[in-house]
């Protein structure tokens, strides 16, 4: 287990030995819908894409509540369970979380560290040596539904506009290269593309969700986190705004910063760069010509 108890993170060797408890229910969150249809890497896991988990089918917002609990109700989710949630790479469990947070869904949700990567690299198995059986629950099981958080985890675009040169700290999580305006998109993107223009949001931070992680995307020790965070200028007692450019990693840094250093009030741009590139009249910080 890592350095200090947090309420979110288990790591490979937690989970390996709480494989065969049958109130854990894994869910591999996958960033491909080719990947998802394969066979769970996790013995016994529930394989997704994360569009299908998390989003409306039609209209480009959250999935209800309702909906989510469903669909997790499906795989043996109940009140009782604690969901690991394995992403593919590590950041879409992140993102599952907070999307779940946001829209109210309760219960004992976790990430685990490094996701799906992070099970092959401690060698833990691939293969189920039982198959697991999912008994049916009665309404009352399921994953309590609290009041939607949305207005507490996630602002839109008009809100981050507002948030330009106030205390409020807007924070890229981004690479340098994207933060810089050399690219849209991650470089392990095939084809660099995601919004008409490239840049940041004005008076934004830089802090790459990857400068808090290791080299196999393990969750760097908190003091080591901590140090980083103050170095990129980020002071946890005022309002925070993070983005990147799907979201993804913002989830990932929301949930460091909370879930390990304690922050209060961080929020994530749901649009990201996404939409803020891409929007007519959106001020950017441009590249250097």
């Amino acid at each position: 287990m890592r350095d200090v108890e947090t309420n979110r993170v288990v790591d490979a060797r937690w989970l390996r030995n709480h494989l065969s408890d049958p109130t854990v229910v894994v869910v591999e969150v996958s960033r491909t819908p080719a990947a998802a249809s394969e066979p769970s890497t996790i013995p016994g896991a529930h394989a997704v894409y994360w569009k299908d988990l998390l989003w409306h089918r039609s209209r480009r917002e959250f999935i209800s509540p309702r909906a989510l609990v469903e669909h997790l109700h499906a795989w043996g989710v109940r009140a009782d369970t604690t969901v690991v949630f394995a992403g593919d790479p590590t950041q879409f469990a992140a993102y599952a979380i907070w999307v779940a947070s946001a829209v109210g869904v309760g219960g004992d949700l976790r990430y685990l560290d490094g996701g799906v990567p992070a099970w092959l690299d401690n060698e833990s198995p691939t293969v189920a040596t039982t198959t697991p059986s999912v008994a049916p629950h009665p309404v009352s099981a399921q994953l309590p539904l609290g009041a939607p958080r949305l207005d507490e985890l996630v602002v839109g675009r008009t809100e981050v506009l507002a948030a330009i040169d106030t205390s409020t700290t807007i924070l890229d999580l981004r690479s340098p290269e994207e933060f810089a305006g050399l690219r849209v998109s991650p470089a392990t993107e095939p084809i660099d593309h995601g919004a008409e223009r490239a840049g940041h949001i004005p008076g934004a931070l830089s802090l790459p969700v990857q400068d808090l992680l290791d080299s196999r995307g393990l969750l760097l020790p908190v003091d080591e986190i901590r140090g980083r965070v103050k170095a990129a200028g980020v002071d946890l007692s005022r309002r925070t705004i993070a983005y990147c450019r799907l979201s993804h990693r913002a989830a990932l840094g929301w949930l460091i910063l909370t879930d390990l250093l304690g922050g209060r009030d961080v929020r994530v741009y749901d649009g990201s760069w996404t939409e803020w590139g891409s929007l007519v009249g959106a001020p950017i910080s441009e590249p250097a010509r």
